[in-house]
């Protein structure tokens, strides 16, 4: 478990660096539920190089196919190019080389340094094993019986931004290295089935570490706060 949740905070990096390289040529948007960071889906696609090339399709194996969305099971021009879709719609994304099979391609399909264009249908949307939660609710969650993990590490917590109630439990160090007793401080103080609440400082850790609880380690009642506390900022919350 370890080794998956610092792969996948690793991953978590090199997706923000290149989010903004992925294009939208063309869409028509769905009306089911939105494709979100470590949803599941079931899509179908025609995937083709810039010349119209057609070199892997869904459709003609009369298959879907089916991924989590944030878990790199995919290339990261679809973990980027995804995102915000809904169920029933489809899109058309440009996906830079970079971002796809790199400067060694894929086989005899897809030459070194190709960039690619995706038709991509949204058959289904299962959202993620882990519940998403605002500052508000966190205010709410703070008079019932939730454990509120505050994973940030020493250098992001102030005087001036302790959440009150909150065991602090730091997952990462600054430098991205997870720290191994992590688990062994968590059972510490959590037992199975309680409610948990994963806090970071904006809230992208979080939702990582709380889909690794759910996906990998098979947990219920896992909460992560959207937007971590530069969201609580910004509503004035109650800090302690």
């Amino acid at each position: 478990m370890y080794k998956i949740l610092l792969f996948l905070f690793l991953f978590f990096f090199s997706y923000k660096s290149f989010s903004n390289e992925v294009k939208i040529l063309n869409e028509t948007v769905g009306n089911g539920l939105e494709v979100k960071n470590h949803s599941k889906l079931s899509v179908h696609y025609i995937g083709r190089l810039e010349d119209n090339t057609v070199f892997d399709s869904s459709y003609d194996r009369g298959q879907f196919f089916d991924f989590q969305i944030g878990v790199r099971k995919v290339i990261l021009g679809w973990e980027t190019g995804l995102l915000g879709m809904r169920e029933g719609g489809k899109r058309t994304i440009f996906i830079p080389y970079q971002l796809a099979y790199g400067e060694s391609g894929a086989g005899n399909l897809i030459p070194p340094k190709s960039n690619l264009i995706f038709d991509i249908e949204v058959i289904k949307v299962i959202p993620p094993g882990y519940k998403e939660i605002d500052g508000y609710q966190l205010k709410l969650a703070m008079t019932d019986d939730f454990k509120i993990i505050d994973i940030r590490n020493e250098d992001q917590i102030t005087n001036k931004n302790k959440i009150p109630g909150a065991i602090q439990i730091t997952a990462f160090d600054k430098n991205g290295n997870f720290f191994p007793d992590f688990f062994e401080k968590y059972k510490e103080n959590v037992q199975i089935g309680e409610k948990v609440i994963f806090i970071s400082q904006n809230g992208d850790v979080s939702s990582i570490l709380a889909n690794g609880f759910v996906e990998q380690l098979n947990q219920v009642n896992i909460y992560h706060l959207k937007d971590g506390v530069s969201g609580l900022e910004k509503i004035n919350f109650d800090f302690e």
